[in-house]
C-alpha cells in the first residue's frame, strides 16, 4: 500500500502545498485528526478519524484501499507524530510531503529570522512537576523562543512562570488558530495575567516570547558572591567547579543533588544545558528556600525542589544518570543503594571537609565493593594583610568520584580446532 504522509500547513486549505494537493488527488481514503479532515471537507473520499499510530496502522491493514493519505499538522518534520508513525508503519511505501509549520509561518509573519529563535513543545503534554518541560532557562538564554501550547489557558501558565525566573521584562507575542480565517496575532506582557477569552483568543495556539536582555547563561561558571548565601553552608566556587567537571554531566543528564544546601551545585550544573534536569534535595526548610531564591534569581527552571531527607525524598524521582551528594545525615549507604537500584551505572560524586565523613566514605566504598577515584585539592587564596598579599589556605576538600567496579572480562572458552 502506498501511504502519503502528508503536512497539511495551518489547518485551512491555503497553505496546502501544490504537492500535498496533488497527493490528496491520488489518495484513496483520508486519515487524521478532527482538524485535519476539516482542512480536507471538499474532497468526496471516505474519511477515517485517527491519530494514534496503532490505530491507523489497524485500520490501513483493513481498509483495502491501495493508497492512503495520512493528513498532519503543520510540517511534518516539526513537532509532528510522522516519527513515530513512520516506525509503526514498517513495510508499507511511505511518501513524505513537507508542510509550511506553525514556527516558520508565526515567525514570517512577525519577521522573525527563525536563526534567532529557540523551539519548545508544549504541545500534547500535561507531564507531572518532575518531568515537566522546562522552558525559562531557554528563553533566558534566547532572543525569541517559539513555544507550542496546547490550549489558550497555558499562556497565564507561561506568564506566571516568566515572572517566577526572573524575567518580567520579555514580551509574549500569540499566535490564535494561525492560517484560518479568524487567525489572530496579539501580544501581552509579564505583569499582567491575560484573558484568552476576552481576546478571544482559541486553539491551536502558539507564542514566541521576546527577550530584550538575553543573559547567555548556558555553560557559565558562577562565582560565590553571586548567589544568595545567608548562613548556609555552600560548596565553593573552585571546588564547584572541579566537582561539576567531576561528574562528566552530558546534555540530557538527571542529576540529584542530595544535601544541596544554597543549590550552588544544582544551579551551576543546571547551566550546562538546556535539557539537563536537576532535583535539590535538601532536608532543612532555610536551604529549601535558598535554592528557590537562587533557582529564580537564575531562571533555572530546570532546578527542582525536593525538601525532604534522602533516601526516601529520592524513592520516586526519575532515575539519575549522575548524583552529587554534599551531606548525608549519616545516612550515606542507603541513599548510594538506592540510587544504584534507580541505576546501577550511575555515577556518582561526593564532597567531605571532614575526616571522619571521608572514612565514612571510604568504609562505604568497601562495603559496597564500587570502582573509585579519590582527589584531596588544597586552595589558598589572596588576602591582603598590611602591606603584604598574602596567601589564606582554604579547608582541605576530599572528591570521590564512585561508580558500579566493570564486570570482569571473561576469556573465550571457544575450542579453535
Amino acid at each position: 500500500m502506498k501511504v502519503y504522509l502528508i503536512g497539511i500547513g495551518m489547518g485551512d486549505n491555503k497553505t496546502l502545498t501544490a504537492e500535498a494537493e496533488e497527493a490528496m488527488k491520488k489518495a484513496d481514503v483520508f486519515i487524521g485528526a478532527e482538524r485535519m479532515l476539516d482542512a480536507v471537507k471538499l474532497y468526496d473520499k471516505p474519511k477515517y478519524k485517527a491519530y494514534r499510530p496503532d490505530e491507523i496502522e489497524q485500520y490501513l491493514s483493513e481498509s483495502g484501499a491501495d493508497t492512503a493519505a495520512v493528513l498532519l499538522s503543520g510540517d511534518i518534520s516539526f513537532c509532528s507524530g510522522a516519527k513515530g508513525l513512520e516506525e509503526k508503519l514498517e513495510g508499507y511505501d511511505i511518501a513524505r510531503i513537507p508542510g509550511i509549520s506553525s514556527y516558520s509561518y508565526m515567525c514570517g509573519k512577525l519577521g522573525i529570522d527563525t536563526a534567532d529563535t529557540a523551539i519548545v513543545s508544549l504541545h500534547g503534554s500535561r507531564e507531572v512537576y518532575f518531568n515537566k518541560k522546562s522552558v525559562c532557562n531557554i528563553v533566558r538564554d534566547s532572543k525569541y523562543t517559539f513555544v507550542l501550547l496546547n490550549e489558550p489557558k497555558d499562556i497565564n501558565y507561561l506568564i506566571t512562570q516568566l515572572g517566577s525566573y526572573r524575567l518580567g521584562d520579555c514580551i509574549i507575542h500569540i499566535g490564535s488558530r494561525l492560517g484560518y480565517e479568524d487567525e489572530m496575532l496579539c501580544k501581552t506582557g509579564v505583569s499582567y495575567m491575560f484573558d484568552a477569552e476576552q481576546e478571544e483568543i482559541k486553539a491551536p495556539v502558539s507564542v514566541i516570547i521576546e527577550n530584550p536582555s538575553p543573559k547567555n547563561l548556558q555553560g557559565k561558571h558562577i562565582r560565590d558572591d553571586e548567589f544568595t548565601r545567608d548562613n548556609i553552608p555552600m560548596t565553593k566556587e573552585d571546588i564547584r567547579a572541579l566537582c561539576i567537571a567531576r561528574l562528566a554531566l552530558e546534555h540530557d543528564s538527571i542529576l540529584y543533588d542530595i544535601g544541596a544546601g544554597t543549590g550552588s551545585i544544582a544551579v551551576e550544573a543546571s547551566l550546562v544545558s538546556h535539557d539537563i534536569r536537576v532535583y535539590a534535595v535538601e532536608k532543612k526548610s532555610e536551604g529549601y528556600v535558598l535554592i528557590n531564591q537562587n533557582r529564580c534569581k537564575f531562571s533555572c527552571d530546570n532546578v527542582f525542589l525536593i525538601n525532604g531527607e534522602a533516601p526516601e525524598a529520592i524513592e520516586y524521582l526519575p532515575a539519575p544518570t549522575h548524583v552529587f551528594i554534599g551531606g548525608s545525615g549519616g545516612r550515606l549507604k542507603e541513599i548510594i543503594e538506592c540510587v544504584m537500584r534507580k541505576n546501577p551505572f550511575v555515577r556518582i560524586v561526593i564532597n567531605t571537609i571532614a575526616l571522619n565523613s571521608a572514612a565514612e566514605v571510604m568504609r562505604v566504598i568497601e562495603e559496597l565493593d564500587l570502582d573509585s577515584e579519590i582527589i584531596s585539592v588544597n586552595t589558598a587564596k589572596a588576602k591582603k594583610m598590611g602591606g603584604y598579599d598574602m596567601m589564606m589556605g582554604q579547608n582541605p576538600v576530599y572528591i570521590f568520584t564512585l561508580s558500579k567496579k566493570p564486570e570482569p572480562e571473561t576469556e573465550n572458552e571457544e575450542n579453535e580446532d
